[in-house]
């Protein structure tokens, strides 16, 4: 099986080494716009080989993956879909889909395009963040699959159950909205904490010395790369504003209930939130 990456950081590079790890026979091409990665992943042995152009890594796969930031993804789209051979599929892993589903939509070949999104990550970086069990027992969402080829859907069901996931459908537009809720937002909070305990810092010097591993926890997901979660707050932004009015309702609410020192109000709000339990174990 001969498989293009486009894109060598975490989630690319993780696929990279997964196909490697579970299936055999499998060749490798790799591209990205930052040589640095590139040459790392050809080291890390996350590719077989490195193409010369984005033409070139195009050409070569049966399988040709995008993991490049979401702003990135719609354009190569337009660019890569005519060119593709009839047996070629091309996939995309981007965290927003509505976008990028509609550049889709508008090429003849829709058939060969698989929108895909892994539910996997760290928040590391780059081809030295990545694993090669990153996505064992994790879920990969595919939007849209009616629109694509059967044959190319079940091939890559196929694929995804042999690197250990598990494939969900969903619509774009719902897969939008949902994940605006359960990643964006959670995105979206580490980096308000952390932007108001560094601010916080800036006056207190010894304040990060008391973090405990609740906070470590909380904030963990500020480690995450601006340059990828840019993009996705952009692209997935009215989904994403839903969520934070939201959730910015039920801060206020509760220091509506903190400054009125209602202690039984306090305790109902966090008995209600604490039943996130019975679906998070």
């Amino acid at each position: 099986m001969k498989v293009s990456i486009i894109g060598l950081g975490l989630i690319g590079g993780s696929f990279g080494l997964a196909l490697k790890k579970r299936i055999e026979n499998v060749h490798i091409y790799g591209w990205d716009a930052n040589p640095d990665h590139l040459s790392e992943a050809l080291a890390l042995g996350i590719i077989d080989e490195r193409a010369k152009s984005l033409e070139e890594v195009v050409a070569q796969g049966e399988w040709i993956i995008l993991a490049i930031p979401v702003n990135a993804v719609e354009s190569l789209i337009s660019q890569c879909m005519p060119s593709l051979r009839i047996e070629q599929v091309l996939v995309d892993f981007g965290s927003s889909k509505q976008l990028i589903c509609n550049a889709a939509d508008a090429q003849k070949n829709r058939g060969q395009f698989i929108a895909a999104h892994p539910i996997a990550g760290t928040e590391y970086s780059g081809p030295s963040a990545a694993k090669a069990d990153l996505f064992e027992d994790k879920v990969m969402i595919v939007c849209d699959q009616e629109k694509s080829m059967k044959v190319n859907v079940d091939g890559f069901r196929r694929i995804c159950k042999i690197i250990g996931m598990e494939t969900r459908y969903l619509s774009a537009e719902d897969h939008d909205v949902q994940l605006a809720y359960v990643s964006h937002l959670s995105h979206v909070i580490a980096f308000g904490l952390s932007n108001t305990v560094l601010e916080k810092e800036a006056s207190d010097s010894e304040i990060l010395d008391l973090a405990g591993s609740g906070f470590a926890s909380t904030v963990r997901l500020a480690k995450s790369s601006p340059e990828m979660w840019t993009p996705i707050f952009r692209k997935n932004s009215k989904a994403i504003l839903e969520s934070l009015d939201r959730y910015l309702g039920h801060l206020n609410d509760f220091r509506n209930i903190l400054e009125a020192g209602d202690d039984e109000a306090i305790h109902r709000f966090l008995t209600k939130g604490r039943e996130i339990r019975k679906i998070l174990k």
